[in-house]
């Protein structure tokens, strides 16, 4: 046996033993305890937690956080373990240096080409919870985000069933939804496309002429916004308001936050989102100070009125 072969062989003996010896080692693997005391630094040198005890029944043990044997991964499946791991980073969370450690492990081993490409995953793909249910048009979105590429979509709007070619940017998710900002050649401008609406979409891997979005990603790309298809929004937020933009994907291009503890919402706005942006500043309450669009105003005040009459309406019973 090789000394590689001994050393995964001795590595998955050891870790399912609560106490071991030299000699039981040894007679296990037929070599001598001297190879065997090798090998065991050896693996010591590799991180494991391997304690020895001295006395009359003394010898080697495990720690309590053991190793597991070696686990073969694709560079997908690394990838897609390293974005799971993202939101368990904070300190807050219980197991956030294990959770460190895992990550910085996998990138240690990543190939080069394979970091590039975890890289651009990153700028292609946001996530929070809830997860959504539906997406089985998403991974298809993902690639074609990822590669650059003109994708063909069918997809429904207000009832009516429509062709267009993207080329998506990213996707993210929000409130149990994908979403997919993506720039339009049948609007020649970007929209966002809820992925429950795309019915089929198939990427187009003929030589076509693509935008460079290098440098265009799911955080920034509402800068991107074609001027004649914008509002400008501004809005001044609480201290107390500040986490959730900070947490929220779309929100969080717009935050800026100020040296005073307060911070301010500026940049545009797609014209066609007004209502959905109206929805997320909603979630602010009284932390928000809206100055533009006066249509997100309009439906803000709309909203409280309705709420207002139906409160009086049950007072007044």
């Amino acid at each position: 046996m090789s000394r590689i072969k001994r050393l995964e062989s001795l590595l998955l003996s050891i870790n399912s033993k609560k106490h071991f010896t030299l000699k039981e080692l040894a007679v296990e693997f037929k070599v001598s305890t001297r190879t065997i005391q090798r090998d065991l630094l050896s693996l010591m040198e590799m991180g494991l937690p391997i304690i020895s005890e001295f006395g009359p029944h003394g010898g080697y043990r495990m720690e309590n956080d053991r190793i597991l044997p070696p686990i073969g991964f694709t560079e997908m499946e690394a990838s897609a373990i390293l974005f799971s791991l993202q939101p368990f980073e904070e300190e807050s969370f219980p197991f956030q240096i294990q959770s460190r450690s895992v990550a910085n492990k996998l990138l240690q081993y990543l190939p080069e080409d394979a970091k590039d490409r975890w890289n651009v995953v990153q700028k292609r793909l946001f996530v929070q919870n809830p997860i959504p249910k539906n997406g089985s048009i998403a991974p298809v979105i993902l690639e074609a985000a990822i590669k650059q590429k003109i994708m063909t979509i069918h997809y429904q709007t207000e009832g009516t069933k429509k062709y267009s070619n993207i080329q998506p940017i990213g996707i993210y998710s929000e409130n149990g939804e994908w979403y997919c900002p993506a720039y339009s050649y049948s609007l020649s401008d970007f929209h966002i496309f809820c992925v429950t609406d795309i019915l089929n979409a198939v990427i187009n891997y003929e030589p076509m002429e693509v935008k460079d979005f290098s440098a265009v990603t799911i955080h920034n790309w509402v800068a991107q916004i074609d001027p004649r298809s914008f509002v400008y929004l501004d809005a001044t937020i609480e201290q107390d308001g500040i986490a959730y933009c900070q947490s929220h994907a779309y929100l969080k291009i717009l935050l800026k936050v100020n040296e005073d503890g307060t911070a301010t919402l500026n940049g545009r706005i797609l014209s066609s989102q007004i209502k959905k942006v109206a929805e997320y500043l909603w979630s602010l309450k009284g932390n928000i100070l809206l100055h533009s669009p006066y249509e997100i105003r309009q439906l803000h005040q709309h909203w409280s009125e309705e709420i207002s009459l139906k409160y009086s309406s049950v007072l007044n019973m």
